[in-house]
């Protein structure tokens, strides 16, 4: 009885390892492609408005560095 129960948690165990696994390799997939599309994304931008994007670009830096260099 108590080898029917280890092996029923040994079997179980193993089956939540493979749905992990393919939840992981799914996910992993997916922000890959966001990634890329991303990439493309930003690319377009800085080729068709260079100036918005690099002024974008500084403002966000400058806000960060405030954000970060204010120490009260």
């Amino acid at each position: 009885m108590a080898k029917d129960r280890m092996a029923r948690a040994a079997e179980l165990a193993e089956e939540a390892r493979e749905r992990a696994e393919e939840a992981y390799e799914a996910a992993h997939e997916a922000v890959e492609d966001g990634i890329d599309s991303a990439h493309r994304y930003l690319k377009r931008q800085w080729r068709d408005r260079p100036l918005a994007v690099t002024a974008s670009a500084v403002g966000v830096g400058l806000i960060v560095g405030m954000l970060l260099g204010s120490r009260r």
